[in-house]
C-alpha cells in the first residue's frame, strides 16, 4: 500500500494526534522501549538519532496545525507566537485570503517565548493596501530604463532592489525593478523626478510605458507587513534541528478585522 501512513492515538484526549514520516511493517513497545520493522530488520527508536528513520536521509520535522478562535470573525493574524527550547524553527501560514512567513532569523527571545511579527508573502500589487505609492503621469522616457515625472517622487520608495515600478494604458503592466532616484533636469528645482531600474527578476515580462501613462510603485510587502487576514489561520513550523528540540505551544496574536 504506497498511501499508507502512520498516525499516533493519544490516551490521555482520547483521539488520534499526529502523523509521522516513517511507515513500519510493525510496531511494539517492550518496556519503555519502542520499536519497530521495516524489510525485515528491527529498529529501537529514542536512541540518540533524531529525524532519521532506516537508515534514511536526516530530515528535520514538520508540524501543522491550525488556528481558529471566534470561527465566524475575519481576523487580522499579527504575530506567531512560540513556547519552546530552540527558536531554529520557520513558519508557513496560510489563511483562507492571505499567506505569510516567518524565517528563524525574525524570531525574536524573550523570557520564556520566542515570537516574530508574520511578514505577507505574494504580489506587491495590492491596491487595498499602502504599499503602493503612486508617482504621478510620466513626462518623458529618458532612455529604456530611466523615465521622468512630473513631481519629486517619495523618499518611501526603496532603491535596494525590492519596490518595482509600474505604469497603466488599461491594463497594469510591469516596467521594472527599481534601483536608482536621480536628478534629470538641472534647470528646476526637482532632484528626484527619474526613477531608473533594471530588468525585473525571473524572466518576468515588462514593458515601456509612453508619455501620459499614469506611473505608480509597488513596495514589497513583507518587511512592514500588517499581517494576514482571514477567519482561520493554518500554521505549518519546520526545524531543520536534529537535536533535542521540545515545543509545548503555539500561538498568534489576533484581532478582529474591519477592513
Amino acid at each position: 500500500m504506497p498511501d499508507k501512513k502512520t498516525i499516533t492515538f493519544d490516551e490521555g484526549v482520547g483521539g488520534w494526534t499526529s502523523f509521522h514520516s516513517y511507515t513500519p511493517e510493525w510496531m511494539t513497545r517492550v518496556g519503555t522501549k519502542f520499536y519497530t520493522f521495516k524489510n525485515g530488520d528491527l529498529y529501537e527508536h529514542d536512541n540518540g538519532t533524531r529525524t532519521k528513520f532506516y537508515g534514511g536521509s536526516t530530515a528535520g520535522c514538520t508540524i501543522t496545525l491550525s488556528v481558529n478562535e471566534s470561527p465566524s470573525d475575519v481576523k487580522l493574524f499579527k504575530s506567531l507566537i512560540l513556547e519552546t527550547t530552540d527558536g531554529n524553527w520557520t513558519a508557513d501560514l496560510y489563511t483562507d485570503m492571505e499567506s505569510g512567513t516567518i524565517n528563524e532569523n525574525n524570531l525574536e527571545e524573550y523570557e520564556s517565548y520566542y515570537s516574530a511579527y508574520i511578514r505577507q508573502s505574494g504580489s506587491n500589487l495590492n491596491f487595498n493596501e499602502l504599499s503602493i505609492i503612486g508617482v504621478g503621469a510620466l513626462e518623458e522616457v529618458v532612455t529604456t530604463t530611466r523615465f521622468r515625472v512630473a513631481n519629486d517622487v517619495s523618499t518611501q520608495i526603496l532603491t535596494s532592489g525590492t519596490d518595482s515600478l509600474y505604469f497603466n494604458d488599461g491594463q497594469t503592466k510591469l516596467v521594472g525593478t527599481v534601483n536608482n532616484i536621480l536628478d534629470n533636469d538641472e534647470t528646476d528645482s526637482l532632484t528626484r523626478d527619474v526613477i531608473q531600474v533594471s530588468s525585473a527578476p525571473d524572466g518576468v515580462s515588462t514593458f515601456t510605458p509612453g508619455v501620459g501613462n499614469f506611473m505608480f510603485v509597488g513596495k514589497q510587502i513583507s518587511p512592514e507587513s500588517r499581517g494576514i487576514r482571514g477567519y482561520y489561520c493554518s500554521i505549518t513550523l519546520t526545524s531543520g534541528s536534529t537535536g533535542v528540540t521540545e515545543l509545548f505551544s503555539v500561538g498568534t496574536e489576533a484581532v478582529k478585522s474591519y477592513l
